[in-house]
């Protein structure tokens, strides 16, 4: 099982109390960059992608980053480099 910090720099997803830009899925797939005591640094990709497409800029100088407190985070989602077995296949 990998702990959090194991995971920086990797891709992650990430489920939110409050979703960021008003979104309907509070499900965001990222990239975690950094951890502190209190929460986790994740890329803003939405965000980059709002500036694309509302300001009419094929280039944002530099990747928006958003720090999200662990009060807020509902789950993270990773997974395992081994086979994941079913229950009902083996007849349990």
């Amino acid at each position: 099982m990998p702990i959090l910090e194991e995971l920086k720099g990797k891709e992650i997803v990430i489920c939110l109390v409050h979703t960021i830009l008003d979104q309907k899925h509070p499900v965001i797939v990222t990239k975690l960059v950094e951890l502190e005591a209190t929460g986790v640094w994740i890329e803003g990709r939405d965000l980059a992608k709002y500036f694309h497409e509302e300001l009419k800029h094929s280039i944002v100088p530099k990747m928006p980053l958003f720090f999200v407190p662990f009060a807020q985070v509902r789950w993270i989602y990773d997974s395992a480099d081994y086979p994941s077995l079913s229950e009902k296949g083996l007849g349990l």
